[in-house]
């Protein structure tokens, strides 16, 4: 089922992916790692994970709205010992390995802070813009599928998780990423679906799927952990020496 709808539609549900006390301990460690960026006024790499802070605009490169607001830690897996046993969760690459994508291959973390009444959406992108020439060949050979966890109610009111399904069939699309730009026109928007995600649920999606969300206007926190995989050749199990038939 996840797989006809993963090729169908570019993206599949998969619910209750992670246990309420796998939720909580990835708040806690995302709580600790914002706690390091508390000063934060601008981009800056901790511990080998880079922060984006939240500017008033979402644009990068500008001051943040607030001192320590925060947008964006992209491979958290550097200083969150959490984050890095998800990313090699064997249940993560059951996952890839179940659309299609052989030998999954981890290359990018980040958690996506979406701060209560100051968080800005994303604009419609595609993921596979952002990352080198030889993996972007490599997801064309062997497969490709990035997957978002939530870790907070993600819905319509705190700027939830939104795909264009069926873009991914028409492969990589040249756009302008830029919160004052939502690339109208660029991607079919016709089944624009947004996914209403409870704490744990998962998405997992195509790199060439466009997708974004909205900003947050609400009260509440909205926190996603993304887990980006790319496949390589089938890896063939070392032959083991056999001993001689009995006789």
């Amino acid at each position: 089922m996840i797989r006809e709808r993963f090729d169908r539609d570019g993206w599949a549900l998969v619910p209750r992916f992670l246990t309420t006390r796998e939720v909580e301990a990835l708040r806690s460690a995302t709580d600790e790692l914002a706690s390091k960026g508390a000063h934060l006024q601008a981009d800056a790499e901790i511990d080998g994970a880079r922060y984006q802070v939240q500017t008033a605009g979402g644009r990068r490169g500008e001051t943040a709205i607030a001192p320590g607001a925060l947008r964006k830690i992209t491979f958290a897996s550097s200083a969150s010992e959490e984050v890095a046993l998800l990313r090699n969760d064997r249940r993560v690459l059951k996952l890839m390995e179940s659309v299609g994508v052989t030998s999954p291959r981890w290359i990018v973390d980040q958690i996506n802070l979406k701060a209560p009444r100051v968080g800005t959406g994303f604009p419609w992108h595609q993921d596979s813009a952002f990352i080198a020439w030889q993996q972007r060949d490599s997801i064309a050979k062997y497969g490709g599928a990035n997957l978002v966890i939530a870790l907070d109610r993600a819905d319509e009111m705190n700027g939830g998780f939104e795909v264009l399904s069926g873009t991914h069939a028409g492969g990589a699309v040249n756009f302008n990423y830029d919160t004052s730009d939502i690339n109208a026109g660029v991607f079919d928007e016709s089944r624009r679906t947004l996914i209403p995600l409870d704490p744990g649920d998962a998405v997992i999606f195509h790199p060439y799927l466009a997708h974004g969300s909205g900003p947050n206007p609400s009260p509440s926190q909205r926190r996603l952990v993304a887990l980006w995989f790319i496949g390589g050749p089938a890896i063939t199990p070392r032959r083991g020496v056999h001993s001689p038939a009995a006789k």
